[in-house]
């Protein structure tokens, strides 16, 4: 009996959390349907409905592109959801993404001996760039008491500084005929893991697969692990979890580096494939 009862509330919650997302997605469409009207009333529900159906006009091509364009999107904002699910609010996401995309591009373009595992190698450089740059403002929240929205926010500058000089001053980075980094070499690039052969001359890799394996994981470590249960429970009342035991300052820690190190995939999956060079810009 307890078991069934437990089924159902888990079966209940899963319908809520469900509905929400879907009545959220409707509400979103519906206002910008509302604010398009005002704006241009001839041409609004026209293009009310390329914003629902054009990703699909073009075929299994445009579905493809359509996903590799979503991968760094899934990741980053996987990276605030993990964070906000531990009561903490990574607005640094992009700084993470940018140092974990500077990494990978480095080690893709100096790593070529690296053979078979030089695209996991770089991958790896940039999840590790952007868990280090998650880490600060962890290191800031835990010890010094630093609010994680205004140390991450200013991050995010000084990671954009530094990879405009990282990307100018380091030998052998920067192309000055295109203005860019030097795009990877080819065994630095993504696997397609096949999805080439579903999605024809689509631009998609094997971030994708990586990027949905990766929600899995970190679905299963909040909502299925001591590990995530304890960030979860220091992020929303630190002095009680304190009390009972966990370590508050560790764990506030360890979920700023674990969003970051998403926020740092995310960077690496946008220029770990052909034809992406990394550009030093002044802004975010």
């Amino acid at each position: 009996m307890k078991k069934l009862f437990k089924g159902r509330l888990s079966e209940n919650q899963l319908l809520v959390d469900t509905s929400s997302s879907v009545v959220s997605i409707i509400l979103g469409l519906l206002f910008g349907l509302v604010v398009m009207i005002f704006v241009s009333p001839g041409s609004s529900f026209q293009g009310f409905g390329t914003i629902l159906y054009g990703g699909f006009n073009g075929g299994l091509k445009v579905i493809g592109d359509l996903l590799y364009n979503a991968t760094p999107i899934i990741l980053t904002g996987l990276s605030v959801a993990f964070a906000f699910r531990t009561g903490l609010f990574n607005i640094g996401a992009s700084g993470q993404l940018t140092i974990g995309a500077f990494i990978a591009v480095y080690i893709g373009i100096k790593g070529g001996d690296l053979g078979s595992y030089h695209w996991i190698v770089a991958m790896l450089g940039g999840v590790l760039g952007g868990a280090i740059w998650g880490a600060i403002p962890g290191l800031l929240k835990a010890y010094r008491n630093v609010n994680e929205v205004v140390s991450s926010i200013m991050l995010n500058y000084v990671a954009m500084y530094l990879n405009t000089l990282l990307i100018l001053n380091i030998k052998g980075i920067y192309h000055s005929v295109i203005a860019r980094a030097y795009a990877v070499l080819p065994s630095a690039q993504i696997p397609t893991f096949g999805l080439d052969k579903l999605f024809p001359r689509s631009s998609i890799n094997g971030s994708f697969i990586i990027a949905l394996f990766v929600v899995f994981i970190i679905h299963i470590v909040l909502s299925k692990t001591v590990f995530g249960f304890e960030l979860k429970s220091v992020g929303f009342n630190r002095s009680a979890s304190k009390y009972a035991g966990m370590n508050a300052k560790r764990n506030i820690v360890f979920s700023m580096t674990i969003s970051g190190a998403i926020a740092g995939l995310a960077g690496a999956s946008i220029f770990l494939v052909s034809g992406k060079n990394l550009e030093p810009v002044s802004v975010i």
